[in-house]
C-alpha cells in the first residue's frame, strides 16, 4: 500500500489530502468525504480505505475546510462551500474506473448532491444526513438546520438522478439521523440499479470509531463495499442485513 499526502485549493481555502493505493498501482476511483463535527478528520475513515487498498482499491481521502489539517474555520463553513470542495477533491480521483463515493452524515448528504455533476457508479453512505433546501448557505455556527428528513433536500434531488449501487450503513442508535432519513434515501433512489441497507445494533452516529475496533461488523462492511466496488450485478435489488 502507498500513502500520499498532499494540499490543493478550493473554495478559497487550502486542503488537505491524501491518496491511498494498492503496491505497484496508481489509480483511484474511490473518494471519502467525512462529517460535519469539529473533531471529523480524513484519518478518521482510513481503517476501511487501508482496507479497500488491500483488495485493490484506491482512493482519496481529504479534510473539508475548518477541519483538520486545512484552513478556514468551520464555524464559517457552508454546505455550499464543502459541495465545490467536494468536487474539487474528485478532481484528485485517478484512473478510468468510474467514481465511488463514500460519505458519512453530513459528507454522506454532499455525496448524493454530487450526483448529478461526479455521476458515481457506486455510492456508500454512512449515518447519511438530509438538509433542506434553504440550508445551503447557513454557517456551521449553530445556524444550520438539524438533520431530518425533509422532502426538498438536495440530498434526495441527487439520489433520484443516482443510476448505480447505493449501500447504506445505519446504526440503530443514531442520536442525530431519525430512522426516516433512510427511508427517504431509499424512497427516493428509485433509479437506482441496487440497493443494500446494513444495520448496525450497537452503535450510535460516531459509527467509524465504534467499527474497527469490531471484527465481525468490520468484515460485513467491509465486504460489502468491496461487493459494490467489484461488480455493479452481483447485488440483488433490495436487500437489508444487520451487523452487531
Amino acid at each position: 500500500m502507498h500513502t500520499e499526502d498532499f494540499f490543493f485549493t478550493a473554495n478559497e481555502q487550502r486542503l488537505a489530502g491524501t491518496r491511498i493505493t494498492p503496491d505497484g498501482r496508481t489509480d483511484a476511483a474511490v473518494l471519502a468525504l467525512h462529517g460535519l463535527g469539529a473533531t471529523s478528520t480524513r484519518g478518521r475513515i482510513r481503517y476501511l480505505l487501508d482496507d479497500l487498498a488491500a483488495a485493490g482499491h484506491g482512493s482519496v481521502t481529504f479534510e473539508f475546510s475548518g477541519n483538520g489539517d486545512s484552513t478556514g474555520m468551520l464555524t464559517e463553513s457552508t454546505l455550499r462551500g464543502r459541495r465545490l470542495e467536494t468536487l474539487a477533491a474528485a478532481e484528485w480521483l485517478v484512473g478510468e474506473a468510474p467514481r465511488v463515493l463514500l460519505g458519512t452524515s453530513m459528507g454522506a448528504h454532499l455525496a448524493a448532491t454530487t450526483v448529478p455533476e461526479l455521476r458515481p457508479r457506486g455510492l456508500v453512505l454512512f449515518c447519511p444526513a438530509a438538509y433542506p433546501a434553504g440550508a445551503a448557505d447557513l454557517r456551521f455556527d449553530g445556524s444550520l438546520s438539524a438533520p431530518n428528513n425533509y422532502p426538498d433536500s438536495p440530498a434526495y434531488a441527487g439520489i433520484r438522478e443516482f443510476d448505480g449501487d447505493l449501500l447504506i450503513v445505519a446504526t440503530r442508535g443514531d442520536q442525530v439521523i431519525p430512522p426516516a432519513v433512510i427511508d427517504g434515501y431509499l424512497d427516493n433512489a428509485r433509479n437506482a440499479k441496487s440497493t443494500e441497507v446494513i444495520w448496525i445494533d450497537d452503535c450510535d452516529h460516531l459509527v467509524h470509531r465504534w467499527l474497527p475496533d469490531q471484527p465481525a461488523p468490520r468484515a460485513e462492511i467491509t465486504q460489502a463495499v468491496l461487493r459494490l466496488l467489484n461488480t455493479s450485478t452481483s447485488i440483488p435489488r433490495e436487500m437489508t442485513s444487520r451487523a452487531g
